[in-house]
């Protein structure tokens, strides 16, 4: 049978230790001047190599009984003094009474119980991480399934508010109406091509930002005023989950009063790696105190695509949401 990636790793930690545990086992002897230094050398390299040895016997053990521990703790202390007891008779022609024997003894059993506590560390961490990492893809499985959901709600209810603002349009400003036409197209047009995806170009979603803060210009007028502030050349180099810079240009709109007295202003900006989406706060009466779904969605989705969090800043007067802007390399989509 081919080697699992756990045996694998325990042959290759196998070859990282042993020396490590052959030098900490003869240098003390060597300090008491027990052994003389000349000999430390050979000495370092016996020990090592019954260390292997002594992983590759635990590594089989490991493979015949993963699930019972004491089996095979039991059986790997049988096999050390079986071990020592022919190292003992066999190379130093010594009985089982004698002081050679109690140090072989004592030598194998002290480097068998070492090893086994490094194999059980190995084979937790392994555990854990493969749990971690199940529980990663169940998360973002979850994740997407909500956004789809979440879509499917949306997409009809903006659809029917984009062709009302559209048709009002028509009978009062033909050209405001063909303008609107045109970002409708592309905001569809972009939200078809990154629906699927998890991370998106940065300039690809402010894109679909942009066409989208311009058709809600259209509708309020001197309601909604926006500024985008982003660095040329981080356009084509960084990366957003999709949808985040609109979602947060939307989650202001929604909750904020929108009036040509009290204009609603957002401002997209970019410093250190760092976007940030504020607008001042004209909270609408009877809105719910918190982040919301929208800001728990992206957090939550920030998190299992980079190991980040967004950042959420309010005083009285300016709400703000800032997100960091992602290598696509460095990302776990």
């Amino acid at each position: 049978m081919p080697a699992t990636p756990s045996i694998k790793k325990q042959l290759k930690f196998a070859l990282y230790t042993s020396p490590v545990i052959g030098a900490l086992a003869i240098t003390p002897i060597t300090i008491m001047d027990r052994y003389s230094p000349d000999k430390w050398l050979a000495s370092v390299l016996s020990i090592m190599t019954l260390a292997l040895v002594l992983w590759g016997v635990n590594i089989l053990l490991w493979r015949w009984s993963k699930e019972t521990a004491i089996k095979r703790y039991v059986l790997s202390i049988l096999i050390n003094g079986v071990l020592a007891w022919l190292v003992s008779m066999f190379v130093f022609h010594a009985g089982h009474h004698s002081t050679f024997f109690h140090f072989h003894l004592i030598l194998f059993l002290s480097i068998d119980t070492v090893i086994l506590i490094l194999q059980d560390l190995i084979v937790t961490r392994e555990k854990k991480a493969a749990i971690e990492l199940e529980n990663q893809q169940l998360r973002l499985k979850n994740m997407e399934a909500a956004n789809q959901q979440l879509k499917q709600q949306i997409q009809p209810h903006f659809l029917f508010n984009s062709l009302s603002t559209l048709k009002s349009l028509m009978t009062v400003d033909t050209k405001n109406a063909e303008e609107y036409l045109v970002r409708l197209s592309e905001f569809l047009r972009s939200s078809l091509s990154s629906h699927s995806l998890n991370l998106i170009r940065l300039d690809d979603e402010l894109e679909l930002c942009v066409n989208y803060l311009e058709m809600q210009k259209i509708r309020f007028g001197k309601a909604l005023q926006f500024e985008v502030h982003i660095p040329e050349d981080w356009r084509n180099t960084y990366f957003l989950p999709a949808f985040s810079l609109q979602q947060l240009a939307e989650n202001a709109i929604k909750h904020n009063i929108l009036t040509a007295d009290r204009p609603l202003r957002i401002t997209i900006s970019g410093q250190d790696r760092t976007i940030t989406v504020s607008n001042n706060w004209q909270k609408k009466e009877g809105v719910t105190k918190g982040p919301g779904v929208g800001l728990a969605n992206l957090q939550e989705r920030y998190r299992i695509l980079a190991n980040e969090d967004i950042v959420i800043h309010a005083t009285d007067d300016v709400f703000s949401v800032s997100i960091k802007a992602l290598e696509y390399e460095s990302s776990d989509h």
